[in-house]
């Protein structure tokens, strides 16, 4: 057994040391293959040592099974140092390298795991913590600079307020100011202790911790950390991170978007000339334009909204002669949004044409000004949608890139309008058919979605004849609409009591599968309208019972109908209306459907006698909801 233990150890160390060389699929067999051998030396009760720990939790991190390689980091955390850290005694223990709780901290942050992040951190320190060889201790400062880095991403401020532009945070990834502000302070005094040499990697902490500061609504907090960072700085030789570009964007974007723009301008200007980078301008540049978008203190005045555009005119001309630098498209884009705006529309479409060859290639800015055109007056509406058109004809002959945003903006814009019945501006219906099919082609995973969001927008907008239409087109291309689809069409066209057009809808057009789902919202619809003469012709539209295939493969099955959800929904409404009458005709039919499927439906007649002694016993109950 000791000498297979020792191949074991030695086969596990050949597959890590030749994963570096292997395309992506062989990468991922070789980490499964270190999986399989740790874990059959655990099954053979073979000792595992630190280095097929940590390959073992290495391994299965790479190969995404986030959850595994903590509950392995877990359990050999408790098995090497007990629960609170401390050896166990009379054991023999393993001391876990330093990199197997980098790997674990790894393996949290692709979960996006803020608690179980700050466990394994907490834990590492505690365990870093104690006395080492003094023969490792540099190896040591090495692996702990890998822990505290391990937090933090690659990427900086800047990339964050690069997508400024970026509404809904989309392309965002992990973002360590989640962790928050007390758990980021510890970090940095941890830092401190651990790291104190590694300028970059306080500032980086201190970055997201004025981030979270801001987060939490703790501007003041934020502002007087910067402040002092910088009064330390400057009459101090004690260890202090230096203060970097990020940071200053940092301070500039949180205060913009506390709406202190005063400050953060005087931050800003304050700054260094090499740390007034074209992201914190921008950041600024942002904050004034939602200081149009959210008027404060008499904003909304259309000359108060224009002294804000002016103002932001002066500041982009202002980082151009003091700084030199260039407005790049997220400038242009800012600009191209405030104009939209404070109003003035056709002053935003006449800049983006003067404009066009640099910005005609960014789907940002198309998505800009066609939102922006839309959201104005008619004149403004038809001129977007004559940009949208234009995006469909670039993007059709690939002069035009069109990402997932530019593909969700025209078809929210489509939608929008299908449901806006007192649109100004009404495009081509020619128009909107080539722009559903440029959607749906350039979506092919997602379009019974993008038809099922069609469809409930032109219901919406009391469409009921583009929405068959349509639903008919689905059908025709063997895309078999959802049986929400179905029953939101069938609902429409109940609602103006035409209960026969719907029957014949749902005989003609829907698959035997959703009959049941279907006829269900017709019944409802006709007890609440009391249409009782209607309701009685559908209840015997396929009484006693209702075949119906299982799936498109299988035979067919039989299922009561009215089946007890449509019996308790009927019961309940002729009870709230008072209607004794048909509340005993309905008991009676009952009485006679359990007697009629009870001996081919023991389970569906025994469900319907469960309703019908529901309301047969408790007369004064309120009914069920």
């Amino acid at each position: 057994m000791g000498l297979l233990a020792g191949d074991m150890r030695r086969f596990h160390l050949e597959l890590r040391r030749a994963v570096k060389s292997l395309s992506t699929d062989e990468m991922a067999a070789a980490y499964a293959a270190i999986v399989r051998v740790v874990e059959d030396m655990y099954t053979w009760n073979m000792r595992v040592g630190a280095t097929e720990i940590a390959a073992h939790v290495f391994a299965l991190q790479r190969l995404g099974r986030h959850e595994q390689a903590i509950s392995r980091w877990r359990k050999c955390v408790d098995q090497n140092y007990g629960t609170s850290g401390s050896e166990p005694n009379g054991q023999s223990t393993v001391r876990l390298f330093p990199q197997t709780h980098t790997y674990a901290l790894d393996a949290a942050i692709a979960l996006k795991n803020a608690h179980v992040m700050r466990e394994i951190y907490e834990t590492a320190i505690h365990v870093i913590d104690k006395p080492q060889d003094s023969n490792i201790e540099d190896r040591l400062s090495v692996s702990r600079r890998q822990l505290f880095w391990a937090i933090f991403p690659t990427n900086t401020c800047e990339s964050q307020n690069a997508d400024i532009q970026v509404v809904n945070g989309s392309r965002r990834t992990w973002d360590p100011a989640r962790l928050g502000s007390v758990f980021l302070a510890n970090v940095y005094k941890d830092a401190c202790h651990w790291a104190g040499t590694d300028h970059e990697l306080l500032s980086r902490i201190m970055m997201y911790l004025i981030r979270a500061l801001f987060s939490e609504g703790q501007r003041r907090r934020a502002v007087d950390l910067y402040i002092s960072l910088i009064n330390t700085r400057k009459t101090s030789n004690l260890v202090r991170p230096l203060v970097t570009r990020e940071i200053i964007c940092e301070v500039t974007f949180g205060l913009c978007r506390s709406a202190r723009l005063d400050e953060a301008y005087k931050i800003l200007t304050s700054a260094p000339s090499e740390h007034r980078t074209l992201f914190a301008w921008n950041a600024y540049f942002d904050g004034l334009s939602n200081a149009i978008a959210k008027p404060q203190h008499g904003m909304a005045h259309v000359g108060a909204k224009q002294k804000a555009l002016d103002r932001l005119r002066l500041a982009i001309r202002e980082m151009e002669t003091r700084d030199g630098i260039e407005p790049d498209l997220v400038t242009r884009t800012i600009w191209l949004r405030a104009c939209f705006r404070s109003g003035q529309w056709g002053k935003g479409v006449k800049w983006f044409r003067a404009n066009f060859e640099i910005m005609q290639h960014d789907p940002v800015c198309w998505d800009t000004v066609v939102r922006g055109a839309l959201g104005s007056c008619g004149a403004a509406q038809e001129t977007g949608w004559q940009l949208i058109s234009e995006i469909v004809q670039r993007a059709e002959s690939r002069v035009l890139g069109v990402d997932e945003r530019m593909l969700e903006t025209v078809l929210q814009c489509m939608l929008e309008h299908l449901a806006n019945v007192d649109a100004e501006f009404v495009p081509d219906e020619a128009l909107l058919r080539r722009i559903l099919e440029w959607v749906e082609a350039k979506q092919p995973l997602a379009r019974q979605q993008v038809f099922a969001i069609t469809i409930n927008a032109l219901l919406r907008a009391n469409r009921i004849q583009c929405a068959l239409d349509l639903h008919a087109r689905m059908a025709r291309g063997s895309m078999w609409p959802a049986k929400s689809i179905n029953c939101m069409i069938v609902a429409a066209l109940a609602s103006d009591n035409t209960y026969a057009t719907a029957r014949e809808f749902i005989e003609r057009n829907l698959p035997r599968q959703h009959f049941v789902a279907a006829y269900f919202v017709l019944f409802k619809r006709a007890a609440h309208a009391k249409r009782y003469s209607h309701m009685w012709n559908i209840f015997d539209t396929h009484y006693p019972e209702i075949c119906v295939p299982q799936t498109p493969t299988q035979s067919e099955y039989a299922t009561p109908f009215p089946d007890a959800a449509m019996y308790n929904t009927v019961l309940r409404v002729t009870r709230e209306y008072g209607d004794v009458h048909e509340h005993k005709r309905l008991l009676d039919r009952m009485q006679v459907h359990i007697g009629v499927v009870s001996d081919s439906m023991p389970r569906a007649a025994q469900r319907i006698a469960s309703v019908y002694g529901y309301y047969r016993n408790r007369q004064q109950d309120p009914p069920p909801c």
